[in-house]
């Protein structure tokens, strides 16, 4: 059925013909108004080989998850990837393996983007290092330039960053297929790290992955991924013998988590990896047209169109109320709800301003961040997806139009 499952002849067209019948198509397809903030990325193959996972009676990771394992390394560039259950924990995994191999020193600064997703932060300072909080670029709300310490080049909503510095990790958590110089990311730094959650470019239900080219922090990461095991590390028979004295099947020899995905992500993975190339395509045209679109309409608000030399995979569509506006956000997210129009901040907007900063050991600020403050208080986005068109464009201009024209 699968590069991962047994084959099972009569079985698998029965399941075929079951599914086939009974999935409900319009249930995870398009509403026919409003823009939801995503739409279901599976069909019939996923559904399909996740019944054979279950039929077969493999739940923890597999041979499905070393299928998909190969397969995203594979599409990113990269020689490994470890799959784990989900974006956060491929951070924490990352970021822990990172310490464990001296790539980096308890207690180094990492500089990481004030404008991110909570546990971008919060890993860094789970693994020991301390957390630099700088602004992000205007035209990218991305980390820019090059840095003189580590730095988390965390890809926002789609759009890659450019930062560059003596080690680059990445946060690829919400840009699946980006590129940067015609480089996807997953490939560009040392390591990265891959969110699979439902609402993102390709899903696994829940899921995350690390990708990196380094075999040493590769079998890091598989220790910490599964208790700090040697169970599936590349030098599992030296350390075996290294340590005879202790029963091979139960030999630790990192302090880990059990982070560890289940077969069905994988089941789900190896048909969503295919997929990617066309959802990114129509993201990222969605994208271009939508903001070309919305600048045309003299509102007061900007978008953030893809910038030169890079890829745009569409995670989002990202805005921002000028200072001036006659509407604030939460009354220009009411409007477009009202319209069956989904709206969020811009991720965790300024992290500095959230209230679990102060309990984030080692974190600090450097330098302004008048970017990240104005994501704070005027940004907002709304659903990009691989089944969206020209229609949902024109369905998002007539909403704004119509909330501008009316007074506050």
């Amino acid at each position: 059925m699968s590069r991962g499952g047994r084959p099972g002849g009569g079985r698998d067209r029965d399941i075929a013909a079951l599914v086939d019948r009974w999935l409900d198509r319009d249930a995870i397809g398009v509403p026919d108004e409003g823009m939801p903030l995503a739409v279901a990325p599976y069909g019939r193959e996923e559904v399909i080989e996740a019944i054979a996972t279950l039929l077969e009676g493999r739940l923890t990771m597999g041979p499905r998850v070393r299928a998909f394992e190969e397969a995203w390394a594979e599409a990113v560039g990269a020689e490994h990837c470890i799959m784990v259950n989900s974006g956060s924990s491929a951070l924490l995994v990352m970021m822990t393996a990172l310490v464990a191999t001296g790539r980096l020193a308890p207690g180094d600064e990492v500089i990481v983007p004030a404008v991110g997703w909570s546990t971008s932060l919060f890993s860094v300072a789970q693994a020991g290092l301390r957390p630099v909080l700088v602004d992000v670029g205007a035209d990218s709300l991305c980390l820019e330039g090059d840095h003189d310490r580590p730095v988390l080049a965390l890809h926002l909503l789609g759009c890659p960053s450019t930062a560059t510095g003596p080690l680059v990790i990445e946060d690829a958590c919400g840009a699946h297929g980006a590129e940067v110089g015609g480089r996807p990311v997953g490939g560009i730094g040392l390591c990265a790290a891959f969110s699979f959650f439902f609402s993102h470019h390709l899903t696994t239900g829940e899921g995350g992955a690390v990708t990196t080219s380094d075999r040493e922090l590769a079998d890091a990461c598989r220790a910490v991924r599964a208790h700090g095991w040697v169970r599936e590390r590349s030098d599992r028979a030296e350390l075996e013998a290294r340590h005879a004295d202790i029963d091979p099947r139960f030999l630790f020899v990192l302090p880990g988590y059990n982070l560890r995905p289940t077969e069905l992500a994988g089941a789900f993975g190896i048909h969503q990896v295919p997929r990617l190339s066309a959802y990114v395509a129509r993201r990222n045209r969605n994208h271009q047209q939508w903001c070309a679109a919305v600048a045309d309409l003299g509102l007061p608000l900007r978008v953030f169109p893809q910038l030169p030399g890079t890829l745009h995979s569409g995670f989002a569509f990202p805005m921002l109320l000028h200072p001036d506006s006659p509407l604030d956000r939460a009354e220009l997210c009411r409007r477009l709800e009202a319209r069956g129009i989904q709206t969020r901040p811009i991720s965790g907007s300024n992290l500095a301003r959230q209230p679990a900063f102060r309990r984030v050991v080692g974190a600090r600020v450097e330098g302004p961040l008048p970017v990240a403050d104005a994501v704070h208080e005027r940004g907002l986005f709304v659903g990009n997806s691989h089944a969206f068109d020209e229609r949902h464009g024109e369905r998002l201009c007539d909403a704004l139009r119509s909330a501008f024209a009316r007074r506050p």
